[in-house]
């Protein structure tokens, strides 16, 4: 099989969210939540359903590549391209019924994330990102812009399952909050980590702190962000962005600050 182009992987890529965030408009509010709810988690049918679908957009157009689903885990195969699949970010707020989720694919080759899709099936919001040729929103380049101040931003702030499962990690992440809280206008958690990095990478918000982040949606996020001129700073435990580099460089003083 020739080495696919990034633009054929992100074709794809593209494809496969659209499918999984299809399915989830269709079922979402439709009077019925088959689920199972943890203190800390929800896993919902929806997830396994949209992430099945995803995946089979991607078997059919690559059967050798690895698929990495927050669901169903590794497929098993050995190839130099990773597919890194959350079928639904935003799983609470689906259960719950508050309208913000999405589907995010990314493509990692030799360990470098070179695509990313962030689908909003309810807003009909398509994010693309190819490593060096910049972003897209719904097939149009944009680039992220943004000159708040930092005491007039609004900041993501997106806790990773093991940050919140975690006590100890979980006091460092209250100490972080109540840093930005004091040196920001506000301070957003949506649970929906996807629909954030699609917001910033825009300028709609001014600026994200990710704390033990989730790869499902890291890997989209952060290279949407990188390829739309994002300011970030980034390590195995955290990462900061924002639009504005005076947010960025405020962000990241208070970041270090507690950790």
């Amino acid at each position: 099989m020739s080495t696919p182009s990034l633009d054929e992987l992100a074709s794809v890529a593209e494809t496969a969210a659209r499918s999984g965030g299809t399915y989830l408009r269709e079922q979402f509010r439709n009077g019925v939540v088959d689920a199972e709810f943890g203190t800390d988690d929800v896993k919902a049918r929806a997830d396994r359903e949209a992430e099945s679908r995803v995946c089979t957009v991607i078997e059919e157009a690559f059967p050798t590549h690895a698929i990495h689903g927050e669901e169903f885990g590794l497929n098993g195969a050995e190839s130099e391209y990773l597919w890194v699949v959350d079928p639904l970010d935003g799983t609470n707020n689906f259960a719950s019924g508050i309208p913000m989720f999405a589907t995010a694919v990314a493509v990692v080759h030799d360990g470098e994330p070179v695509v990313s899709v962030i689908y909003e099936p309810l807003t009909e919001s398509l994010y693309t990102a190819i490593k060096g040729h910049g972003a897209t929103y719904n097939g149009e380049p944009f680039t992220a812009s943004s000159a708040l101040p930092i005491e007039h931003a609004t900041v993501s702030f997106v806790l990773g399952i093991d940050a919140v499962r975690d006590a100890s990690l979980t006091h460092t992440a209250e100490l972080l909050e109540t840093e930005f809280r004091s040196s920001c206008k506000r301070v957003l958690q949506s649970w929906a980590p996807c629909v954030d990095w699609g917001l910033v990478s825009r300028g709609s918000i001014d600026g994200i702190v990710c704390f033990y982040p989730d790869i499902y949606e890291q890997h989209a996020g952060a290279l949407l962000a990188a390829e739309a001129g994002i300011h970030a700073t980034t390590n195995e435990q955290w990462y900061v962005g924002a639009a504005e580099k005076s947010v960025h460089d405020t962000l990241l003083e208070l970041t270090t600050r507690v950790l």
